[in-house]
C-alpha cells in the first residue's frame, strides 16, 4: 500500500515559526543562551528569496532568516540563518556560504549560519566551505546537527517540541511503505505526547506536525483517530485534542483540492509559491478557494498571496 508522501518541509517550517526558542535550546544551546529572549524575534525569510533567487527551485529544504538581539548587547542585532536539509545536496555547504556572505554584505551585522541535516545518509556531514589558493584563504564553518546522531531514548525523555518532531521525522523515514507500522508508531507517539505535559495549544500544534509527517491513507486515518480517542480516554479521561487532529486533516484535504484547482486554472505552481500556499491558515485556504475563480495567471495568485502577507 502506497502512503502519502511526508511533508517534511511544511512540518519544519511550521515548527520553526511556532517554536523557534525551543529549536535553538535543543539543537544549538550556545546560540540560545546568547540571545535576549525578552526582545522581539523577527522572521525575515522572504529576504532569502531576494538575495538568492536562483535557489528557490530547490527541494526538500527549509530556510529561515531571523533577527534577534544579543544578550550582551554588543553588537545588538544578529541575523540567524537556519537551513533544514532533508536530502543530500552536493552544493549545500557552498549555499550556506553564499547566503552568509550576501546577508552580511547587505546588512553589515553579524550573521550566524546553522544547519540541521534530516537526510538518511550517515556519512554526509557538511559543516564548512572554503578554499586556500596562492596565499589567499577563505573559510566559513557553521554548526551542524545530524538528526541521525540523536539518541531516540534521549529525545523521548526530552520535553521539547523539536524532540517530538525529530522522532516523528525519523519514524516517517523508517516506515515508508509500511502503513501498519506507521499507524502503530503514530498512536504510540500520540500517547507519549500527552504524557509530556504540554499545554493544550502546544499539543494542538504538535498534532499538526504529526499530520504533516506521519501521513496515512484515508482508511488508516480513521483507524488512527479511533485509536487516538482511546488513548485520550486512557490518559486524560476525556476526548480533548483528537477533534483538532480531524480538523487539521480536513483543512489539509481542502488545501490539496485548492492546489489542484490552481494547477488546472493557471498551470503548475513554482515550489516557492506552493510553500506560500502551504503556509496559509484554514480560513485563508477557504478564501483562496473562492478567489481563484477570478485568477487567469500566476501573477494573480502571487498578488493575492502578497495581500495576505504570506
Amino acid at each position: 500500500m502506497d502512503l502519502p508522501p511526508s511533508d517534511f518541509d511544511g512540518a519544519w517550517k511550521y515548527a520553526l515559526e511556532q517554536f523557534f526558542a525551543p529549536f535553538l535550546e535543543l539543537f544549538f544551546p550556545r546560540a540560545y543562551a546568547a540571545i535576549d529572549w525578552t526582545q522581539p524575534v523577527t522572521f525575515r525569510e522572504t529576504e532569502l528569496q531576494q538575495i538568492a533567487p536562483e535557489d528557490q527551485a530547490g527541494q526538500q529544504r527549509v530556510d529561515k532568516l531571523v533577527r534577534v538581539r544579543r544578550r550582551d548587547g554588543s553588537p545588538a542585532w544578529v541575523l540567524v540563518h537556519v537551513e533544514i536539509q532533508s536530502q543530500h545536496d552536493a552544493n549545500f555547504a557552498e549555499r550556506m556560504f553564499r547566503y552568509h556572505a550576501r546577508l552580511f554584505d547587505r546588512d553589515r551585522i553579524p550573521v550566524v549560519s546553522l544547519a540541521v541535516l534530516g537526510d538518511e545518509a550517515p556519512g554526509w556531514r557538511p559543516d564548512r566551505f572554503g578554499y586556500d589558493l596562492w596565499g589567499c584563504e577563505l573559510s566559513l564553518r557553521f554548526p551542524m546537527v545530524k538528526l541521525l546522531d540523536l539518541d531516540p531514548a534521549m529525545l523521548a525523555a526530552t520535553p521539547n517540541p523539536f524532540a517530538v518532531l525529530t522522532l516523528l521525522h525519523r519514524d516517517a523515514q523508517e516506515t515508508r511503505g509500511q502503513p501498519d507500522e506507521r499507524l502503530q508508531r503514530k498512536v504510540v507517539r500520540y500517547r507519549a505526547l500527552l504524557r509530556q505535559g504540554y499545554n493544550a495549544e502546544d499539543v494542538r500544534r504538535l498534532i499538526r506536525l504529526m499530520e504533516h509527517i506521519m501521513r496515512l491513507t484515508p482508511d488508516l486515518m480513521l483507524v488512527a483517530h479511533q485509536a487516538m480517542r482511546q488513548v485520550e480516554q486512557e490518559e486524560l479521561g476525556m476526548d480533548t485534542f483528537i477533534t483538532s487532529f480531524e480538523e487539521i486533516g480536513r483543512a489539509e484535504g481542502q488545501r490539496e483540492i485548492v492546489v489542484r484547482l490552481l494547477a488546472r486554472k493557471i498551470g503548475a505552481l513554482p515550489e516557492a509559491v506552493q510553500e506560500r500556499v502551504s503556509a496559509l491558515s484554514a480560513e485563508q485556504v477557504l478564501a483562496l478557494g473562492e478567489a481563484l475563480l477570478d485568477f487567469s495567471s500566476l501573477a494573480d495568485l502571487t498578488a493575492w498571496l502578497d495581500a495576505q502577507d504570506v
